[in-house]
């Protein structure tokens, strides 16, 4: 392996963390949907934790425009 090719190995495994973490959002689920940033989103799955109405979690937005609740 050359290094121009770990460079970019190491370059595309990071660029993926930033994206994953920019896409993280701390949000309040109301009405059955996350609501975070003046923005509802429909949440497909829950990873223990509470969701409950009122209850603010931690969701990473997915491509397709769903919130994976990812912890409160």
């Amino acid at each position: 392996m050359s290094v121009q090719n770990l460079a970019d190995s190491i370059k595309s495994v990071v660029d993926k963390r930033i994206d994953e973490e920019s896409r993280t959002r701390r949000g309040t689920i109301q009405g059955g949907r996350f609501i975070s940033g003046g923005k509802s989103y429909p949440f497909a799955a829950a990873v223990d934790c509470n969701t409950g109405n009122g209850k603010r979690v931690w969701a990473q937005l997915s491509t397709n425009g769903k919130a994976v609740v990812v912890g409160d």
